[in-house]
């Protein structure tokens, strides 16, 4: 596997793995526009993980507004490569980019296996609350607030 930084010719690619990841859960909502929603704003940088030269993951880093902690976002794995490693090298390569302090992330609280993976690499929960959005079904979910120290 190899991990590079996102460019414009991957955004097809992520997008059918987005599909796949959303078929199974993540996200809940599928984006009007998949390609412009893995470009939040603030994006500062993102990755993508190759296996079999094909795109199996991705993660960015954003800042939200000035002053705001960075913040892991959209990361996915495609679900036929989880459990290989994918998302701790796409977090390895995240939590490397920055120059220190902290970064924080969410999660939902009903993804155990999303929170473990976090907490396993030394994220710290910070505690919960409900979502700033719904599912389709109009259900707000818990998320878990996690914060880690990199330097």
């Amino acid at each position: 596997m190899r991990i590079h930084e996102r460019t414009d010719a991957d955004q097809d690619a992520l997008v059918e793995v987005l599909w796949r990841a959303h078929v199974f859960g993540w996200p809940s909502t599928w984006p009007a526009d998949p390609a412009a929603w893995l470009t939040p704003t603030g994006l500062r940088a993102a990755w993508v993980a190759i296996e079999d030269d094909r795109v199996v993951g991705h993660v960015g880093i954003t800042v939200p507004s000035p002053g705001r902690m960075p913040e892991v976002t959209r990361l996915f794995v495609d679900p036929d490569h989880r459990g290989r490693g994918v998302a701790d090298a796409l977090l390895d390569a995240a939590e490397q980019s920055l120059p220190g302090g902290h970064v924080r992330l969410d999660v939902t609280e009903d993804t155990p296996a999303a929170w473990r993976l976090y907490e396993r690499r030394g994220w710290c929960l910070t505690g919960r609350g409900p979502a700033g959005w719904c599912r389709p079904d109009g259900e707000v979910p818990t998320l878990r607030f996690y914060a880690k120290r990199v330097d």
